[in-house]
């Protein structure tokens, strides 16, 4: 049943869709219930176990009484990037940017360049001419896009196109200083909004001394990183907060969605306080054998969990388990963050 829930989910993830798991479980019993909504179809109780998730980035364990508890989860759409431009800076920049969880598509007019041998399975490539590309794709105002085609023509055409929309998350353009100011100007001009100009990344890219490809394309994933957690360029020293709305853990959520016979545990970082590795809503699949899918920050406190998960795995039992990375217990294992965190184990 559960298995059927995460495809369900995964399904809507790729339409689109914000979701919405609740799951109800009582420690004593060991029962556990799992439901999933669309977000505009969520009844008042579950409403306001939706309202708290929100308000504590997309995840809350709600309390109900000394053995029941209801953890309300929040599914949005992965932050896609779409590049358009699949010469050697697009290729190692939608490889990068995959591992650290972007939804990516890469758009060129030239198979050579553009094709899913060279690119993967998991990379979305669109060989077409950047003309039909728009047509074909749905740029909504979540999404994160990088121009570096191979000339002048095609990263304007793909510029002006992008500027007749609604503001997006991030717009970066490759370019020397003076060839962006050059274009600037002319988009200007021509009538663009100088207000949406000016919050284009250009020159694009972190100014780490970037030479070779593999270097540019790392510059350009740190911008975007920059941009998709604090919202800005910080500067040397400055102090900011950093988004730590919990990530889409796709692997996990597919081997659920599977619903093979393994016998697996699912743990949940359910709460954090302080600094930890990582923050709630992280997941981990364990496997009986001690396989690990996903993670939940590595070190002495993933390989406690790690031992206690591989131990229920296939039991159907619950266990809250909680981490202390402060005081002198955390200094004798070697814990350097100085933080709690909480998690959910259910064997399944």
């Amino acid at each position: 049943m559960s298995g059927q829930i995460y495809q369900t989910l995964l399904e809507d993830l790729d339409k689109g869709e914000e979701v919405a798991l609740i799951t109800k479980y009582n420690l004593e019993t060991k029962e556990i219930e799992k439901k999933l909504y669309k977000l505009d179809e969520l009844d008042k109780e579950n409403l306001e176990y939706v309202d708290k998730a929100i308000k504590k980035n997309l995840i809350a364990n709600i309390k109900i009484n000394e053995n029941e508890s209801v953890l309300a989860e929040v599914f949005k759409r992965e932050h896609r990037l779409i590049v358009f431009g699949a010469g050697h800076v697009g290729y190692h920049l939608c490889h990068f940017a995959l591992k650290v969880g972007f939804n990516v598509t890469v758009v060129d007019d030239r198979p050579y360049f553009a094709n899913k041998e060279k690119f993967g399975d998991d990379i979305n490539v669109i060989c077409n001419t950047f003309e039909n590309a728009f047509k074909i794709l749905d740029i909504h105002k979540e999404d994160y896009v990088v121009i570096v085609t191979r000339g002048h023509k095609h990263d304007k055409f793909c510029l002006e196109k992008i500027l007749s929309l609604d503001e997006l998350n991030y717009i970066g353009m490759i370019g020397s200083k003076r060839r962006v100011k050059i274009m600037k100007e002319e988009l200007i001009e021509e009538g663009y909004l100088k207000e949406k100009i000016e919050n284009i990344y250009s020159p694009i890219g972190l100014n780490i001394g970037a030479v070779t490809p593999e270097e540019i394309a790392i510059s350009i994933l740190a911008e975007l990183i920059s941009v998709k957690r604090i919202g800005k360029l910080a500067a040397k020293n400055e102090k900011i907060k950093v988004n730590n709305s919990c990530e889409l853990n796709k692997d996990v959520l597919e081997i659920l969605a599977q619903n093979k016979n393994d016998k697996i545990s699912l743990v949940t970082v359910i709460s954090t306080k302080g600094s930890t590795p990582r923050k709630s809503g992280s997941k981990m699949i364990v496997y009986d054998s001690g396989k690990i899918i996903g993670t939940i920050g590595g070190g002495c406190a993933e390989a406690k969990i790690i031992t206690d998960a591989a131990y229920m795995a296939g039991s159907k039992n619950l266990k809250i388990e909680t981490i202390d990375m402060t005081g002198e217990a955390a200094e004798e294992e070697g814990m350097v963050c100085g933080g709690m965190m909480t998690v959910l184990i259910e064997g399944i």
